[in-house]
């Protein structure tokens, strides 16, 4: 029973964490997001940070895009 316990509470520890959307959307939108003259100045991790953000309101939570773009850009970008 104790192996079993310690065998549960590694594999909460050390999981991995899953997102709803493919790794290749994540990809796309930096891609795009890197093309935009707008954003040309912006650190890389602030718009990997942003189409995350995006996604993660898009895709988990079913939100709109337009007001998930708005409100993650608003938290990411200055």
């Amino acid at each position: 029973m104790r192996l079993l316990t310690f065998c549960l509470l590694v594999f909460l520890v050390f999981a991995s964490p899953t997102f709803a959307y493919p790794q290749d959307q994540l990809e796309d939108c930096i891609s795009s997001a890197q093309k935009n003259p707008n954003v040309k100045d912006v650190a890389e991790s602030s718009i990997e940070q942003y189409c995350d953000c995006a996604l993660r309101l898009i895709v988990d939570e079913k939100r709109d895009v337009r007001e998930s773009g708005y409100q993650c850009a608003s938290e990411n970008f200055d």
